[in-house]
């Protein structure tokens, strides 16, 4: 596919965007393009421009539709959506009543005090607000002149050809363009030897009915992991059957539940002092947990401490307080597990069913999982080494991202190419300035990049918001 370049239109331009997620969003929101050039989105979902896989809509008619609830307040999602979701808020009301667990009773404190801003609202919900964003740029894109192709098909490799840049599709497709920006979704889970069984599922997401099934039966739920795809599969629980009747377990190194994120009127943020010249990570780190310490000395809660140091490390990366760069790269795994987020009414939920017995955490790693004729047996690594065995109803694989993690075609492609580094250190991904690749008019940026330039990012790209600040800087 090529745009005209004929002489009534000897300017025209084609750029490309890969992905269906925020990201894309963020890249199309900043892209500069005139009357008679082409934007071409490709993605899996690409005609639900903004959703990706974090923000899906959720399949009409069951119970946990709505139940995913974005790990933190509206207002440190976006501003702009904790605005949006106020204005509906009668709306939101409509939709939430009578759905278990109860958000709506979550949520009333914070709405009786005025603060709307504050929920963990649905993320289906931010998934409307950011395909109407989508929808929004690409009519006026559209308006004046430019010509917009939303292709629902997923990108699995680029090449330089003649100067210009052919993306070879799944479906057999070559899609030529001057320009190209690749913005896919973070690694796959890591998989576990028995995690797609009887009684196991490789992930939460896209196996509810089935899980669902055991839930309804009375199996005890067993999750590996204790992110926040871990709090997802117990509301999922929760939408299902009385909390009464439920009896969930998740394993993680920790054995913690992370703390909730708690926002007050009014708002504050943590203002972290640190000093540069550090030799090490190590030294670095020690200060930071200094730092957070003094905070809550302070009286600062864990939702103004995260918060005030994401807005720190947006405007001061890692290495500019580390110099040595693989000392540097050494510190967003650690920091981002100290500053980790979760969803506040599930975390709060989570507490309360340990306290009643309902809900435990182990502390270790599971290392397999054999299925029998009635349930399934997860072996355990410890603290100390030692195996433990834990006989359990169905397990889900929540581990995150790991070692073995593989990303989309199109990145794992680049990688190969060595387009795109995977950075030894951080175990993310490596950009060049302005999220360049060694592939001429190629950006790449991915909740997993940790490295833009000589920058070191203080944490993976999790955050809608980081994502967003980085796919606008690109452009700048």
């Amino acid at each position: 596919m090529n745009v005209d370049t004929s002489p009534e239109n000897p300017c025209a331009r084609s750029h490309v965007v890969v992905g269906d997620g925020i990201t894309a969003v963020a890249f199309i929101e900043n892209c500069q393009l005139n009357a008679g050039d082409e934007l071409v989105v490709l993605g899996k979902n690409a005609s639900q421009l903004g959703r990706g896989v974090a923000y899906a809509a959720g399949e009409r008619g069951t119970p946990w539709r709505f139940a995913y609830l974005l790990n933190s307040p509206a207002d440190d999602i976006d501003p702009a959506f904790a605005h949006w979701l106020s204005e509906r808020w009668g709306d939101v009301q409509n939709i939430m009543r009578g759905r278990r667990p109860d958000w709506l009773a979550a949520a009333q404190p914070l709405a009786a005090a005025g603060d709307v801003y504050g929920v963990n609202a649905p993320r289906e919900l931010y998934g409307d607000f950011v395909v109407a964003q989508a929808e929004e740029r690409m009519e006026k894109l559209r308006a004046v002149g430019v010509k917009v192709r939303l292709m629902d098909v997923c990108a699995i490799s680029i090449a330089e050809v003649d100067g210009m840049l052919q993306i070879k599709t799944a479906d057999g497709q070559t899609i030529v363009a001057d320009s190209v920006d690749v913005a896919p979704g973070g690694p796959s889970n890591l998989r576990i030897d028995g995690d797609d069984g009887r009684f196991s599922a490789p992930t939460l997401f896209g196996h509810e009915k089935r899980i669902a099934e055991h839930v309804r039966r009375g199996a005890e739920i067993f999750c590996i992991g204790g992110n926040a795809a871990m709090l997802d599969a117990l509301r999922l629980c929760q939408s299902i059957i009385p909390e009464d009747a439920l009896r969930f377990v998740a394993c993680a190194p920790d054995g913690e539940v992370p703390p909730p994120l708690i926002p007050r009127i009014p708002r504050k943020l943590t203002k972290p002092k640190l000093s540069t010249g550090h030799a090490s990570a190590k030294s670095f780190l020690d200060e930071i947990s200094e730092a957070i310490q003094i905070a809550r000395d302070q009286g600062d809660e864990m939702r103004e401490i995260r918060a005030g140091f994401r807005a720190h490390f947006l405007e001061n990366g890692v290495s500019t307080y580390v110099s040595e760069s693989a000392e540097a790269r050494q510190v967003p795994a650690t920091l981002r597990f100290w500053l980790r987020g979760g969803t506040r009414d599930t975390i709060v939920d989570m507490h309360k069913l340990i306290q009643r017995g309902k809900a435990r955490m182990i502390k270790g790693m599971v290392v397999e999982i054999e299925h029998g004729d009635d349930r399934a047996r997860v072996l355990i690594r410890d603290t100390e080494g030692k195996e433990l065995v834990h006989e359990t109803g169905f397990v889900i694989n929540c581990a995150g991202a790991g070692p073995t993690s593989e990303y989309d075609p199109l990145t794992e492609h680049m990688i190969r190419q060595g387009w795109v580094d995977k950075c030894p250190v951080s175990k993310g991904l490596v950009v060049g300035p302005g999220c360049s690749t060694r592939l001429p008019k190629v950006r790449h940026l991915s909740p997993a990049t940790t490295v833009i330039g000589d920058e070191v990012m203080a944490m993976p790209l999790y955050d809608a918001h980081i994502l967003r600040t980085y796919a606008r800087r690109a452009y700048v």
